[in-house]
């Protein structure tokens, strides 16, 4: 019973007591401190566990680093030499960089952020990624994709790859570059300030690359593929739009950067304005001039005008120049941008449809394209029930 199972000893029973008396501070005994016998190296021990002491500070013989007033890297041929104490900040970085890795750190001055054209300035901390070039060149089929998140490089590999592999002057791109940075034993003021436009950019770009991994590890693949090929690079940063027509607008706005970038060159180059293709592409681009000052409504209607301007931009630049290589920066937004907008599930079903088959003529159904990589963040599908733009490689960092 339960009485039973309560006077039984198995059990205790809670009984409030009042609590003891503390004790004054005084009357409080002094704990003693033990103190055990060291143990020698040699005792025995049956404890798994073994006491490992750190020396608290770095003794003479190990290397310390220290940032000089400038350093330099070393060559590639002794990436693997032992490190000594008087090594400067560049070099250990080179030592210590993990094995087989061809990344080489060199500068003092470090910054938050760094373009790829400020990369001549011999001070400041840099990482040589050129070798993404080639890897580019290897990797990147036909079509390609490559997804990265925020800060982490997408528009300095970019940019790299547009002003190795281009053959336009890319005045745009070069133009922050100081012309004193042409002048060497070989080349003085006076040659520079007498150098048209085209060769101050070609010598220019050629001074970003002179001691570039690429450069030294792959000569045959640098002479062979440096400045040889025309390059069109579209931006969609800014396709955001709050209406359908407006998000045209911006996209057609886009495509039509880099028209007026081409049609500049070949007026400069005092070519043949007869070209159907020039014409064309010029009957297109004053066509969308046209709208974009038209009320919302009407450039809705002519939501398949972007894609057309892309065409003609596409025959015109493999009549004249041949078949070229497609950079796509923030290929993600105008899809972020929808799915974000206040819109009707119409108007977005349209814009969604305009992108795919955007990038599906791009990409897919394009006889003039060598290489195409679509550079943003996420993974945005662009097939429809497996059509569209089905034959494109992901590229992943792992």
């Amino acid at each position: 019973s339960l009485l039973s199972l309560l006077n039984s000893q198995d059990c205790n029973i809670y009984t409030p007591t009042k609590p003891p008396k503390r004790k004054a501070v005084d009357e409080l005994p002094v704990p003693r401190k033990r103190h055990s016998p060291a143990k020698s190296p040699s005792s025995t021990d049956s404890s798994p566990f073994k006491l490992i002491s750190f020396p608290a500070s770095p003794t003479p013989e190990q290397p310390t680093l220290s940032l000089p007033p400038s350093s330099s890297s070393l060559p590639a041929s002794s990436l693997s030499a032992p490190a000594t104490p008087n090594q400067t900040f560049g070099n250990l970085a080179e030592v210590y960089r993990p094995s087989g890795s061809p990344i080489r750190v060199t500068g003092t001055k470090v910054v938050t952020s760094v373009k790829f054209t400020e990369s001549s300035d011999r001070n400041l901390c840099k990482v040589d990624k050129s070798l993404v070039c080639k890897g580019f060149w290897d990797s990147v089929e036909e079509a390609s994709r490559i997804c990265l998140p925020r800060r982490s490089g997408k528009t300095y590999n970019l940019t790299q790859l547009l002003l190795f592999f281009s053959c336009m002057p890319e005045q745009a791109k070069v133009k922050a570059m100081p012309d004193s940075l042409l002048c060497n034993g070989d080349i003085t003021a006076e040659d520079v300030a007498q150098m048209d436009l085209a060769t101050k950019c070609r010598l220019k770009r050629e001074r970003l690359f002179e001691d570039s991994l690429l450069r030294k590890l792959h000569p045959k693949f640098y002479h062979e593929h440096f400045m040889k090929y025309p390059v069109l690079h579209i931006n969609f940063s800014r396709c955001k739009g709050n209406t359908l027509g407006d998000f045209i607008v911006n996209i057609g706005g886009s495509i039509r950067n880099t028209v007026h970038t081409w049609l500049k060159e070949y007026r400069l180059q005092q070519k043949d304005a007869e070209l159907p293709e020039f014409e064309r592409l010029n009957r297109l681009v004053r066509t969308y001039e046209g709208i974009s000052e038209e009320p919302e409504d009407t450039a809705a209607k002519y939501k398949n005008l972007p894609l057309r301007m892309f065409e003609a931009l596409s025959d015109f630049v493999a009549e004249v120049y041949g078949r070229y290589i497609l950079l796509v920066d923030e290929y993600d937004i105008p899809f972020t941008s929808i799915y974000l907008a206040k819109w009707n599930k119409d108007d977005k079903q349209a814009a969604r449809n305009l992108m795919k088959l955007l990038y599906q003529t791009m990409l897919k159904d394009n006889d003039n394209l060598i290489k195409g990589v679509l550079f943003g963040v996420f993974e945005v599908p662009l097939t429809e029930m497996g059509s569209g733009a089905n034959n494109i490689k992901e590229i992943r960092m792992v």
